[in-house]
């Protein structure tokens, strides 16, 4: 006897209808995830904020050392690369913060009002970030540039200012995304993009079939 797969992919049974018609009906109301899916989300976004976490770390505390040794320019690629590698680990710093912030909203299953307030504040905060650090940005440069000239002042608190810019960025950005995947997934959820599927073992004219409907 052959065994075939049938895939049913058109209308579902009549049985199904009225269920259908009063989750249309139900279309205003909030999506909420399973505590199961609530669980795998925040798992989720929690790894990928403990990762960058601890990478900023790692690339925060190899570069600190040179910063009490200022070197002007020209002779001074390798401090300029330890800021630099200094500023990228506050940035992933502050990303692990916001993912492990999204992560801990998704996962206590927030309300959707909740979850675009952080991500508008996120979002905020990310552009506030930018400016900050384009401001000391050019304050550390003229300075890298000018320190090694006579009667200029070194002044390392702008290096300071700007990791902590640069870190401002990372949470924002964290922030924002933890929960934009959040909201994505309920937005497949509610459509319907994301649900399991039913498997029957059925008997055909051919033989025995598994229909699956979706």
């Amino acid at each position: 006897m052959a065994l075939s797969l049938l895939v049913a992919a058109g209308p579902e049974a009549p049985a199904h209808a009225g269920r259908r018609a009063s989750r249309r009906g139900d279309d205003s109301k909030e999506v909420r995830l399973s505590p199961d899916a609530r669980l795998g989300l925040g798992l989720g976004l929690g790894l990928a904020g403990g990762l960058s976490f601890g990478t900023g770390i790692g690339l925060a505390l190899r570069h600190r050392h040179v910063y009490p040794v200022f070197v002007p320019a020209p002779n001074n690629a390798d401090y300029v690369a330890a800021v630099s590698g200094t500023n990228t680990g506050a940035a992933m710093i502050g990303a692990g913060l916001g993912l492990g912030a999204g992560a801990l909203t998704a996962g206590l299953g927030a309300r959707d009002r909740a979850l675009w307030g952080e991500f508008a504040a996120g979002g905020l905060l990310a552009i506030a970030g930018v400016a900050w650090y384009v401001t000391e940005w050019q304050r550390v440069q003229k300075m890298l540039y000018d320190g090694g000239k006579e009667g200029a002042v070194i002044d390392l608190a702008p290096l300071r200012r700007e990791t902590a810019a640069a870190s401002f960025i990372g949470a924002g950005v964290g922030l924002a995304l933890g929960t934009g995947v959040a909201l994505l997934t309920r937005y497949l959820v509610a459509r319907r993009l994301v649900r399991p599927g039913r498997l029957t073992l059925a008997g055909g004219r051919f033989g025995a079939g598994l229909v699956a409907r979706f």
